[in-house]
Parts: structure tokens; sequence; C-alpha cells
């Protein structure tokens, strides 16, 4: 099945191996099941990689119906995929050494100050010098939810995109995969697969002077009603007193988004799931009344 993507600068008969790579499945928090198109997709590959944000660990027990899988956990894991998945793999295919990484700094904070530039270059090259340091000559990673490919300081740096989306205020609007394809000599090339038209290669092109919130926009769109963008910093806010409660009251309004029920998140559905959620302590409800009250 891996031959339909066959990257065109190689011939079937050069290939070694091929691998299947995913990323940012976030199961079943922000997606409650495996796109079916993935396993047509990936059918064939000798080995899957999953580069981080998992979700819970059955995902991939689904995974390795395809092939056996190696995974690292990413920033946003549940709290066992981070304590069973290294933070990064290195491992050795058809001579090819390959760095697997989800691609988030260790420290929020640093983290934190990364996400504030625009430009994709400081971003690439952290990536590559990553790769460098381990004498990688392929990095796959995730994290950023846009599908990629792109060589840097003689490193192939390989995204195959998301599942699903990079928070509960957003929704994923193509799920992609990857194929990477490597051969005797020490080539190695990509093809990547939108798992909504999995009869063709999707051409995962960026236009990098734009930028990475450019890049993003095309793969992750608001769900969010536009009157309450102004407040998500506060609806975000770390300092609830019960956190996980209040996020998962929003996660039920967002699936209702992400299932096509309902086009975005309002006020009266934050409102009304926060109220009637007996786990959310009165305080925390209190302070979402307040915001609320104050949105237009």
């Amino acid at each position: 099945m891996t031959e339909r993507y066959l990257p065109p600068e190689l011939a079937a008969g050069d290939v070694t191996a091929v691998l299947g790579l995913v990323s940012d499945t976030h199961m079943p928090q922000r997606c409650r099941e495996l796109p079916p198109a993935l396993f047509g997709a990936l059918a064939g590959a000798g080995v899957i990689l999953h580069a981080g944000d998992v979700g819970e660990l059955w995902v991939l027990d689904r995974l390795s119906e395809i092939a056996p899988v190696i995974a690292v956990h990413g920033n946003d894991d549940t709290p066992a995929a981070t304590r069973e998945l290294p933070y990064q793999q290195l491992l050795t295919v058809a001579g090819q050494r390959i760095l697997l990484w989800h691609s988030h700094r260790r420290e929020r904070a640093d983290e934190l100050t990364a996400r504030r530039g625009d430009e994709w270059e400081p971003k690439l090259a952290h990536r590559a010098a990553r790769g460098q340091q381990a004498g990688a000559d392929v990095v796959v990673f995730g994290h950023t939810h846009v599908p990629m490919r792109a060589r840097r300081d003689g490193v192939l740096l390989v995204n195959p995109g998301a599942i699903a989306s990079g928070s509960e205020w957003t929704r994923q609007v193509r799920q992609t995969v990857a194929l990477l394809y490597l051969t005797g000599d020490g080539r190695a090339a990509v093809s990547h697969v939108d798992l909504a038209d999995p009869e063709r290669v999707y051409e995962a092109e960026v236009a990098w002077p734009a930028g990475f919130r450019a890049a993003n926009a095309r793969y992750e769109t608001p769900i969010l009603a536009p009157d309450l963008v102004p407040y998500l910093a506060r609806l975000r806010r770390d300092n609830y007193s019960a956190p996980f409660a209040v996020r998962t009251a929003i996660l039920r309004i967002a699936h209702r988004c992400w299932s096509g029920e309902q086009p975005f998140i309002t006020a009266g559905d934050i409102l009304k799931e926060v109220e009637g959620d007996g786990a959310i302590p009165d305080e925390d409800k209190a302070y979402v009344r307040d915001l609320v009250a104050e949105a237009p």
C-alpha cells in the first residue's frame, strides 16, 4: 500500500524501509477514535513512530495493529503517557539514525518563551541542532500541528502533522500522517497524506517567510465564539482551584463543536456546563460567572 505514496525521486526497488509517522493524537481528550483512513494510509509500514501528545496509552495499542510502535511523550500528554514514554528516542533504521522527539522544551518557561517568536528559522534551527547533537540524519517531531518537511544543516526535519487539535479552543481542520522512505544508499524522502483524501499524496508546503502563525492557521481554526476571544487568556488561566474539572467541562462543549453539533463555544455554553458540574468548586464557578457577565 505504501507504494502509492512513493516520492517521485525514489524507485520502489531502492527503498529499504518505510516508516509510518503520526503525532498529536490527544486521545480521547480531543479525538475519540483514530480516523479509519489512517490504517489504510499506513498499511505496509514496517514500524510506526508516534511523535508525542499521544493521550491515553491504548492509542499505541491501536496503532500496533498496523506495525510495531515506538513513541515519545509530548508537553500536553496524559500522566500515564508522560510517565511511561521517554522525552526522546534515538533509533537506527536502514543505516540511518532517526531522532524521535515531540520538540517541546522541558521547562515550561523556556517553552513559553520559544512560542513568542513567529519566525520559522529559529524553530527549525533548534530542531536541526538537536538532530546534529544526536548525530541524526532525520528528526521526526510533532508539537506544531503543521505538516512539513525541510532540510536544515544536513538534517531532514519531518512533522507528520496532527490528528487532534492543539487545544480545546481550536479545531484541527486537516488531519495528516506521513511516510518516511529510506534507501540502502542513505537517502530519505517523505510523503504526507491528508486522511480526508487518502488516495493521493498531500503536498505539505509551508510559506516560510509568512511565519508560523500563518502556517498553523491552515490547519487549526478557533471554535471559541468571536466575542469571547478577548477573554481567552482568562478562560485558560492556570490557577483555577480545580483546573482539570473546569477543562473537562469545556471539553464537553468542544466535542460538540468537533462533531458538528454546533459551530462555536459560547458564553452560555460555558456557564451552563460549569454551573451544572458538581466537580467544579463554587469559587471557580463564581470566577467563570463573573467573567461571562463581562462578555458582550
